[in-house]
């Protein structure tokens, strides 16, 4: 009596499980008939023949390899096997090697169920191998040129729907509410307003991809999608049926070529928004982001706007980008000009470069080491005193003395780079100068957040005079300059700037 593991698979081509059931039960049968013990079952579902990148396949070939207790591998047809000539021959010799035979349940194959050539099988096996390679290869020239035809109607033929879109009777049509945040987030982009400002101001408004808010990668996948503007490319064809416009083509090209500036760090200098992340709408608390407007006469004029003021019909007035950044920079200046309010800050500075020196140094953990020493020699004197002295407590302390020393001189030092060089007059000078000197870095160091409203701005700076606030927190930057690593202003100080006189200007 021989012994037999049966392979059995089903590709994804309008077969089902039903498929290996029927197979199993053929195989079985044959087996039952030429006095077969059947010992295991590969089973491989939804898999196709064209290539031996099979799970169950591979770890019959791999149990082959070992001395196992079966010696052929019956099929239901040779197809089943595979349906590449070459890798057909290349497993089966492999499993010859193993001294295995493959045998069809349904068909003649070269080898008979007790080893035996079979003559006619030979001929019949190749034969049957030869169309099962080119039932694959006709079936695959089929489904590629049905797809292909289903293109040419523009019809819709699977996968991924792209944002903005949706399927109705086989065709691929606008979905209008999504469309119009496609729409959105391509002038936004175009207007020089950074990918993040417009997730944010998708967000608040409550537009989201799937219940989230939106990925960086899913905007810049989006700008970047030819389907927007109507082409579809598929191999080397195009294909301009299958996903109506949504964008025009000008407004296309023009953030695409954006986004090639922007690759290689084009972005112009001059229009960077020095208020960005700090700026939030009085009337409605909704993020504020940059947006550009071009005139009748064709020039830009760039603006800080509400995030609802368009959709949720926020009264937010939108700002001028210059009028905005001179109230508030001119605004800090005169903050900064007054004598009491520098010597305060200087003051919180100092005293929390002290306290970060004292937290961050190395000076704790070698007085705990000094600690941890003491205690140990005087473990050792106490026991000296009671008469416990031998060479071995001599050469101990003898070597904790010498750590002592070590760690004191040691000690000495970090004192001496403790003493601190900076003084209060070095942080004014470096306070008054830097206002002048960047704008960016002192928006980004001193100011907290700025409301604005249609007649007046609320500027909350990272300090404060009130007496009753002891502790400075907020902001945290680093100074080269000073060799300073934290600086923490005071709590919060608002200044109210009316808008009034600017507007009139």
């Amino acid at each position: 009596m021989r012994t037999a593991v049966i392979y059995a698979r089903y590709s994804s081509d309008r077969q089902t499980e039903q498929s290996i059931e029927g197979q199993l039960r053929v195989c079985y049968d044959f087996a039952s008939k030429n006095d077969i013990v059947i010992v295991d079952e590969y089973v491989d579902r939804a898999m196709t023949g064209t290539n031996d990148n099979r799970p169950a396949f591979q770890r019959m070939l791999a149990d082959s390899d070992k001395r196992s207790t079966w010696d052929i591998v019956l099929v239901y047809a040779i197809d089943r096997f595979g349906r590449n000539s070459i890798e057909i021959a290349v497993n089966k010799q492999r499993l010859i090697k193993n001294g295995k035979i493959l045998i069809s349940a349904t068909q003649k194959t070269s080898t008979n169920v007790d080893g035996s050539k079979n003559l006619d099988g030979i001929i019949l096996e190749n034969v049957m191998v030869g169309l099962a390679e080119y039932y694959s290869a006709e079936l695959s020239q089929k489904v590629k040129r049905g797809m292909n035809e289903s293109r040419h109607k523009g019809q819709y033929t699977g996968g991924f729907v792209l944002y903005g879109y949706k399927v109705k009777d086989k065709k691929i049509v606008v979905d209008d509410d999504k469309a119009e945040v496609v729409r959105f987030i391509f002038e936004q982009y175009s207007k020089g307003v950074y990918v993040k400002d417009i997730i944010n101001g998708l967000t608040e408004r409550g537009i989201l991809n799937r219940g989230k808010p939106f990925a960086k990668n899913t905007i810049h996948h989006m700008l970047r999608n030819e389907k927007y503007i109507g082409i579809y490319r598929h191999n080397d064809e195009v294909f301009t049926n299958i996903y109506p416009k949504l964008v025009s083509e000008e407004l296309f090209n023009a953030v695409n070529e954006k986004i090639t500036d922007n690759k290689y760090g084009k972005r112009s200098p001059d229009v960077a928004y020095l208020l960005r992340n700090k700026v939030k709408c009085g009337l409605c608390g909704s993020t504020v982001f940059g947006e550009l407007a071009i005139s009748k006469n064709k020039n830009k004029i760039r603006y800080y706007t509400c995030a609802k003021r368009k959709k949720c019909k926020c009264e937010k007035t939108r700002m001028r980008k210059e009028l905005l950044e001179k109230v508030v920079i001119e605004k800090t200046i005169d903050v900064l000009s007054q004598t009491e309010i520098v010597s305060s800050l200087a003051d919180l500075v100092l005293k929390r470069l002290q306290e970060h020196i004292k937290e961050n140094s190395i000076m704790n953990i070698l007085q705990e080491e000094n600690a941890r020493l003491q205690s140990a020699i005087d473990n050792i004197l106490n026991a000296m005193e009671q008469g416990i002295i031998t060479a071995s407590t001599k050469e101990r302390l003898i070597k904790l003395e010498e750590k002592k020393t070590d760690v004191l001189s040691k000690i000495a030092v970090e004192n001496a780079k403790e003493q601190l060089t900076v003084t209060k007059e070095d942080i004014i000078k470096f306070i008054q100068r830097n206002v002048h000197k960047n704008a960016q870095s002192m928006i980004s160091l001193l100011i907290k957040e700025i409301k604005i409203y249609n007649d007046k701005i609320e500027i909350y700076y990272n300090y404060t005079n009130n007496p009753a606030v002891n502790e400075p927190q907020g902001i945290i930057f680093y100074s080269k300059e000073l060799s300073l690593n934290v600086y923490a202003f005071g709590t919060c100080e608002t200044h109210v700037v009316d808008l009034t006189l600017y507007l009139l200007i």
